[in-house]
């Protein structure tokens, strides 16, 4: 295992390179971002502690954003049998990565569900199904009775939100999905999204950008792998990150969905019923 030092300013790695390490931090602050039309959007903050482009050795696939140096970092170089073997003596890194690659393959029949559904409500005219918000699947795997929760969300932009009223929605089922309308000639979203927001290149929303869901713990967002991730109480959740989903607090959450400077902000306010 290598160790290499970063002054402020360098570039870690880079988007689009290929992932053939993965990077521990062992001191200093990392800002992840991206390019999108000529335009620098940062996605969030790393620390120590936290691993650099763990899902890249997972899944082989592309840097998916770059990272820099924010201050002088230090990192420790992993190959992929080294970051496996890392893995595999810390048990909270290894239970981490585990709980997110069963989200994934969760999501994946999620979405297959969906679509088996909704091509077969479009052969019978019906409507789009969704899981019983009292009989919804924890991200963490658990399923149960859940507590009845109030939830709002209200625009936090300082511009208006179209599609997002300034006296907030009042969300009455979960789970209860968030993404960007389509333009042009793009697809229609394979999943069922309940509130669409048009947004305009270099678009910040993704067409599946993040989802609420109710379980016997309390409400959780889960970043529905967003291409510029979503940001809940200041923890960055998203492919880029160590974490996909995070749980509500009861009162208010401050929620960004498309990088630290999106317009897309919102205030979810949870209440027990």
């Amino acid at each position: 295992m290598l160790e290499r030092e970063y002054k402020e300013g360098d570039i870690i790695i880079e988007e689009g390179d290929a992932s053939d390490f993965a990077y521990q931090i062992l001191s200093g602050e990392v800002e992840i971002f991206v390019t999108r039309d000529g335009l620098k959007v940062v996605l969030g903050m790393m620390k120590e502690g936290e691993f650099l482009g763990e899902m890249g050795i997972v899944d082989g696939q592309p840097r998916s954003a770059s990272a820099l140096a924010k201050s002088r970092v230090s990192v420790a170089i992993l190959e992929r049998e080294e970051f496996f073997h890392l893995i595999s003596r810390d048990n909270v890194s290894a239970y981490r990565l585990i709980s997110r690659l069963c989200e994934h393959l969760r999501k994946a029949n999620r979405m297959i569900a969906e679509i088996s559904v909704s091509a077969a409500d479009v052969a019978s005219g019906g409507g789009a199904l969704l899981p019983s918000p009292q009989e919804v699947a924890d991200p963490d795997g658990s399923t149960g009775p859940a507590i009845a929760w109030r939830l709002g969300l209200f625009p936090l932009s300082p511009k208006p939100m179209t599609g997002v009223p300034t006296e907030g929605i009042n969300i009455m089922n979960l789970p209860f999905s968030v993404g960007r309308l389509p333009t042009g000639n793009e697809s229609v979203s394979r999943r069922s999204i309940d509130l669409k927001i048009p947004d305009s290149r270099p678009f910040r929303l993704s067409r599946e950008h993040f989802a609420f869901y109710l379980n016997p713990q309390g409400i959780c967002v889960v970043d529905l792998r967003s291409t510029l991730g979503t940001q809940v109480n200041g923890e960055f959740l998203g492919h880029d990150f160590s974490k996909d989903f995070v749980y509500l607090k009861k009162g208010e959450n401050k929620i960004s969905a498309g990088g630290i400077d999106s317009p897309f902000t919102f205030r979810a306010v949870v209440e027990e019923a």
